[in-house]
């Protein structure tokens, strides 16, 4: 598991203080796998995922390209994620991460209610 990966890295520290942060929002819920630690909502849509690299935490938000306007020092090109790469813990108190959970909770209700409207119209 990239979790047990994560936690034996020199980042280990950094790691679980965001999988703290992540772990306070009531909505979030973490699962593991063999590639990163994700946190979805109720429903299971991803919201952020987390993984340790050479250079840092890696944080990618799922809805990533939608909070580019508001967040604009996200990394990525792709259609849909965006990352930033967290490598201490004054990035952690700089960056306004909490904010962008909260924002990626908002985007992905709103996605799920768009996917409902549309089911209903069509």
């Amino acid at each position: 598991m990239q979790f047990d990966h994560d936690l034996q890295s020199s980042y280990a520290d950094l790691f679980l203080q965001l999988r703290e942060m992540f772990l306070s929002f009531e909505a979030l819920h973490e699962i593991q796998n063999a590639k990163q630690t994700s946190y979805k909502d109720s429903d299971g849509m991803a919201i952020v995922l987390m993984r340790v690299r050479d250079d840092g935490v890696r944080l990618i938000f799922a809805r990533g390209a939608e909070l580019e306007e508001t967040f604009p020092f996200l990394l990525g090109e792709g259609k849909i994620v965006r990352h930033v790469i967290i490598r201490s813990m004054e990035d952690v108190k700089n960056i306004p991460i909490r904010e962008m959970i909260g924002e990626s909770l908002v985007l992905a209700m709103e996605h799920r209610e768009m996917r409902k409207m549309r089911k209903n119209i069509l």
